[in-house]
């Protein structure tokens, strides 16, 4: 990860509180009880290691999301100074990374559960309303591109929701956790390191070709802008759509959808490495959903720092 510091800024805003990454860094870790000494005594990498392992993201991804947060000029993600408190950025970071219960929480950051709630819901849905920003289908369509997405749906276990009748909700039922879950549909540009749409949440019981037919979805928008995409065997019947691991196919086109399709996993274990998302989820669906989607527009900023690699490659293609 390259760390540029600078301290020049030609969009200089008085009402903007700008830190560059090793204070986040020396804060973060602060707050959740390393001594100033133990700090200190550490090489940067332990730190930076430290610091991830509690709050999900290199110090510079998130001084990069605490600055856009104030400057936003999406209303709904927008921070206006009174609020712009790296504490409470920190502890929301935190609860994405960790999943604490209040009471965890609580003794960590020394704050009332009610006032530790409230925050870390707020600065949550302010980094999901960056989504309208950082996820985007490109104005362009993507050019003269004709294969332009990978496309793939990703379960995450919820508590069991409630039914009227039974126990338990089949709609819900996860083959991939054999449990409760939920279900959202990712499509992540191949030319580009974006995630470019995102769908759901939908029961985990809904498969992703119905994701992918659904009214006003993928599928419609695929068909009107004449682009195709590669999908694993999840999506058939829709060879002029989307294009999925075929026996006939060359060894060089093989190659060519495995590391796309590995590719889209990559982003897909990037945003399990959250423990929100990779254990069971305590909170509501539309909770779910918050955090999801602020995990995702996260995930987008790290891999504008660290990108994917490359689908295509020298001397396979």
């Amino acid at each position: 990860m390259v760390d540029n510091e600078s301290e020049e800024d030609s969009d200089v805003d008085p009402n903007v509180v700008v830190y560059t990454s090793g204070e986040i860094m020396r804060r973060g870790l602060l707050l959740v009880n390393y001594t100033r000494r133990r700090i200190k005594r550490a090489k940067k990498w332990t730190n930076e290691d430290r610091f991830v392992t509690h709050f999900g993201s290199h110090p510079l991804i998130l001084a990069e999301i605490f600055e856009d947060l104030q400057r936003s000029g999406v209303e709904e993600a927008f921070v206006p100074p009174q609020d712009a408190n790296l504490d409470w950025f920190l502890m929301a970071m935190h609860h994405l990374k960790c999943y604490p219960t209040e009471k965890e929480r609580e003794p960590i950051f020394d704050v009332d559960r009610m006032k530790g709630r409230d925050w870390v819901w707020y600065f949550l849905e302010k980094i999901q309303a960056l989504k309208a920003i950082k996820i985007c289908w490109p104005e362009d369509n993507f050019g003269s591109d004709i294969w332009v997405i990978t496309v793939d749906g990703t379960h995450c276990w919820i508590s069991e929701p409630g039914h009227p009748e039974w126990s338990m909700d089949s709609d819900y039922y996860s083959h991939k956790y054999g449990k409760a879950g939920v279900d959202y549909e990712l499509a992540i540009s191949i030319s580009t390191n974006q995630l470019v749409w995102i769908n759901g949440p939908f029961p985990a019981g809904t498969s992703d070709l119905k994701v992918f037919k659904k009214p006003g979805g993928l599928r419609e928008l695929l068909t009107s802008i004449g682009k195709r995409g590669i999908a694993d065997g999840g999506y058939p019947g829709y060879p002029r759509l989307l294009s999925t691991p075929n026996s006939l196919d060359s060894k060089e086109v093989k190659k060519f959808k495995s590391r796309a399709l590995k590719r889209h996993e990559t982003f897909n274990g990037m945003t399990k490495r959250f423990n929100c998302l990779s254990g069971r989820f305590r909170h509501s669906v539309d909770r779910f959903g918050t955090c999801f989607e602020a995990i995702c527009v996260i995930c987008q900023y790290q891999i504008e720092k660290d990108p994917l690699y490359d689908v295509l490659i020298d001397g396979v293609f």
